[in-house]
This record gives C-alpha cells, structure tokens and sequence, in this order.
C-alpha cells in the first residue's frame, strides 16, 4: 500500500509518501513547501486571505505529486496555526473543495505522541531518558521519554511565528529582547519544568525543523554537507557556537551562512532562544537532531495500527 502524509505545519506543509508492506516500508517522495499559514494573523487567531491561498496552493502543488505516484491512502493532519484559527473551517471547506482532501485538525497532545511515533524509529532514543522538542511555526511539544515509553507531554502554543510576531525583535536581535524572549519562555514552560525535574532527562533530542536546520549549520562547518543523517549528535558548546553566530548576524546576514535554509532564516532567532532556554534549565551536554518529526509518526503509527 502506497501512504501519502501531509503535515500542515504553521510554516511549512510537509509531503512524505511511502510504501508500505507489513512492517516494512520504503520512502518514495518527500519534500516541502514553505508556506507560513500563520503570518500575520497567528496571534489574533485568524489565517489571512494571502497566507490561505498560499496553504491552498501548497495542498494542490502536493496533490499533483500523489496522484503522479499512484497513492492508496492519504492522510493530512494540521496543527497549531490552523487549531486554533476562528476561520479554520474555511480552510478545511477550501483544502476539501480545491485540492480535495479531508484535513484532520489534532490536539496538541496527539501531535506529540505522533512526535514520539516518529522520532523513536530515528535510532536518536536510548535507554535514558531524555526530553524530546519539536519547534513548529504555531506551537512547541515536549516529550520526557526514552525508546520505549514517553512518560509526559506538554503542547504550549509558543511557535517561532508567534514569538516573532508578539515581540518583533530587532535584526539583529538585540540582547535585552533576546532576555525578553527568554524570561517569557521561561513563565509560560515554568509548569512543565516544575513536573519534569524528578526525571532528570540526560540529554536534549530535537525533532526536525530547526534542528536539521543546525544539523546543516554543522555538517556545513565541517565540510561533510550532502550526507545528512537520520540521527546527528552535537554538544551544547556546538549549539552556543551556532546561536552565537545566528543572534548577532542580520537576516540578510543569515541568509548567507553555509548550510541555512532560505525560509528559516527570518525565524529561527526565535528557534534559538527557545532551545537555548530549555538547554540552560535542564542544564543540558548533548543534544540530538532527529531527521524524523510528526510525518513519519503518522506512517509508523498507521503501520503499527496505532491510527
């Protein structure tokens, strides 16, 4: 059977299309589209007309690739910027009516369970435990877990699009919106460190997005671009490098570092706070970048009958 995924994330809308038989299954496609549902409206819980037709017309760019692949069963879930959305509906009439797909709006919670589906068969979980992170555009999940059971998840509505367009930091950032930034990720996760502590996680592992985009800062660094892996390890002092670089450079500065993305170059000194905040709290040595996120949950919760 031949699986089509769309993650419609705050930022991008992600395509992975696999085949599946049994336990086994082999990727045929996967790619993404740059499309920042969110901007401009996150906060005020709306999806502006020009971010919609973008939505829109990413849907139909990834619907011409399943029907050129032959796919059985498609599956499209949103997240954050569309959850909470008062015109979301308008969105899932015109997804439904355009490119004609039923999209699935899930929790929070649900997101990161399929977070956890994904990442644990990225080979980046161990027998300790650790805290996993994904970033999105809209929301941020965390998860304490190791590979064989996750214990807690949290889902905060703190996504690079909406710490950007609550504080619209200077470019460069300057050092005391940097500490803004900070302090009120710091209030707003303070419940989930206060029920996380007894847990001691040994190290940090990041779910895709902005950690591949770190993976390709450093595999840039170090001459080796073009060979990502699945699962890629760094210390903190790697990170504080990478942050350091990112916070005191301008966009159009950004732009031009080996290994950045062009669409995460507007957000990701906002990515960066926010990892650098949970780092410092849990005091963290090592963190892990898994190439798996929500869309490879999805195919691996569906194979393992899970969905």
């Amino acid at each position: 059977m031949n699986v089509a995924v769309i993650d419609c994330g705050t930022n991008t809308f992600n395509l992975l299309i696999a085949s599946l038989e049994g336990s086994r299954y082999s990727l045929l496609h996967s790619s993404k589209v740059a499309v920042k549902i969110g901007k401009g409206g996150i906060n005020n819980a709306q999806i502006l007309p020009d971010a919609m037709d973008r939505a829109i017309n990413a849907l139909i760019q990834h619907r011409e690739k399943i029907d050129s692949l032959g796919v059985d069963k498609v599956l499209v879930f949103a997240t954050s910027a569309v959850r909470s959305a008062d015109n979301k509906e308008e969105f899932i009439s015109r997804a439904k009516k355009e490119a004609g797909f039923d999209v699935t709006v899930i929790p929070g919670e649900r997101e990161a369970e399929l977070i956890y589906e994904g990442v644990k068969e990225s080979g980046s979980l161990t027998d300790e435990t650790c805290l996993l992170m994904d970033i999105g555009g809209g929301s941020c999940e965390f998860i304490i877990c190791n590979k064989q059971e996750a214990f807690a998840r949290f889902s905060y509505e703190i996504g690079v699009s909406r710490l950007i367009d609550k504080f619209n930091p200077s470019n460069p950032v300057k050092e005391e919106e940097a500490e803004t930034i900070n302090r009120y990720l710091q209030e707003t996760l303070a419940p989930m460190f206060e029920q996380t502590k007894h847990f001691r996680p040994s190290f940090l592992v990041g779910s895709s997005g902005t950690f591949d985009t770190f993976t390709d800062l450093l595999l840039a660094e170090s001459g080796h671009e073009g060979n990502k892996p699945i699962e890629f390890e760094y210390s903190v002092d790697d990170f504080r490098r990478i942050y350091a670089k990112i916070m005191s450079s301008t966009l159009e500065e950004r732009l031009q570092i080996p290994g950045m993305a062009a669409f995460r170059a507007e957000m990701i000194t906002a990515s960066v706070i926010a990892v650098k905040t949970v780092a410092d709290q849990y005091q963290f040595q090592t963190i892990k970048s898994s190439a798996y996120s929500m869309k490879e949950g999805i195919l691996f919760a569906l194979r393992d009958g899970k969905l």
